[in-house]
């Protein structure tokens, strides 16, 4: 599965997001996960868009940037599992459905 994640500005950040996505790569290696630029290449359509806010105010322009199976939006280290959830979620059916 194609995974791309857009941070923030950054200004005001509460956790270390590349940490976290550091971590989505340890424990999900088979999956291709880019970061920034690289996940909205003409080449690359992610199938979970993850966005990462670095903190509540949530600030990160992300309308446009999605994926073909669904999005997360988080705000804190405690997003990982929701992340985690999701994958586990969309690898089960063929998108998120949080209801």
């Amino acid at each position: 599965m194609r995974i791309g994640v857009k941070y923030c500005g950054g200004c005001n950040p509460r956790y270390d997001r590349r940490a976290l996505v550091a971590r989505l790569r340890r424990s999900f290696p088979e999956h291709d996960i880019r970061e920034g630029l690289n996940a909205r290449a003409e080449d690359f359509a992610p199938d979970l868009a993850a966005v990462l806010n670095g903190c509540a105010r949530a600030c990160a322009d992300h309308g446009a940037f999605t994926g073909s199976r669904g999005k997360v939006v988080i705000d804190s280290a405690e997003g990982y599992d929701e992340i985690a959830a999701a994958l586990s979620r969309l690898a089960a059916s063929p998108t998120l459905d949080k209801a």
